[in-house]
């Protein structure tokens, strides 16, 4: 008896690559729990800045930094549901892959696509939501840095008011952009050596091929089917009778 018997399902589905979908699901729905979480910890943060600065006595530069802070805030919920949904996507994405010897590779793939996504979603949330606060607090985001703001090339020529609020939201949204189609270039490289790799093992597992082609002419006739008389190859007619033999 394998005293060892007990542990095959578990090597089974480790093997298929099961566990390993499974696992990687389940660490993105918790992450798709969290994020949610970190979206109403943006929203309450930001309620909170907007606020102190209604009340610091900044008058009508206070009231514009609330309203900035309030629509800022927005989108950080805006951020935490969707990013919370793209993980749960994901996470059902991979639990659908199926059995496969190359299920690392296939995960991979869309971890890829999933932060590419993240990426995109995130920097176009503080872009467009930080456009807004600009407008509104009538100063950049920039200029909070401190010494940061110091080693980014357009920190100091950052504007504020309606330019300043479109530079930025260019800048995010651009950042965005190139992080997408960056990651999703990875996945798609990702899927090719799928392919490559299930074609290659495809050759493998097929039938050899015939070790060669037969070259020999093809047989004819060796006699006259009427009178009995041989024939030569590629004879069409009995030099004998004349019967037609081809």
């Amino acid at each position: 008896m394998n005293v060892f018997s007990i542990l095959e399902p578990f090597f089974h589905a480790l093997n298929d690559g099961k566990l390993i979908r499974l696992t990687v699901a389940w660490v993105l729905r918790i992450l798709a729990v969290l994020t949610a979480l970190g979206g109403v910890f943006w929203f309450i943060v930001f309620i909170g800045i907007g606020f102190k600065s209604s009340e610091s006595g900044l008058g009508e530069r206070g009231a514009g930094i609330l309203i900035g802070c309030v629509i800022f805030a927005l989108f950080g919920l805006a951020w935490g549901y969707v990013a919370a949904g793209i993980f749960t996507y994901r996470a059902h994405s991979i639990v659908e892959l199926g059995d496969s010897h190359f299920t690392v590779l296939s995960i991979l793939s869309l971890l890829f696509r999933l932060n590419g996504e993240l990426m995109f979603v995130t920097y176009s949330a503080v872009g467009i939501g930080g456009c807004f606060f600009v407008w509104l607090a009538d100063f950049s985001p920039f200029s909070e840095l401190g010494m940061l703001s110091e080693r980014l090339p357009f920190a100091e020529s950052a504007s504020s008011g309606f330019l300043g609020g479109l530079e930025l939201a260019l800048l995010m949204l651009l950042i965005a952009f190139v992080g997408i189609v960056f990651f999703y270039a990875l996945a798609e490289m990702t899927v090719v050596w799928v392919e490559i790799a299930l074609n290659t093992r495809g050759l493998r597992s097929a039938p050899p091929a015939l070790a060669r082609i037969d070259q020999s002419p093809i047989p004819t006739q060796s006699q006259c089917w009427k009178c009995g008389h041989p024939l030569e190859a590629g004879s069409t007619f009995c030099d004998e009778c004349g019967t037609k033999v081809d």
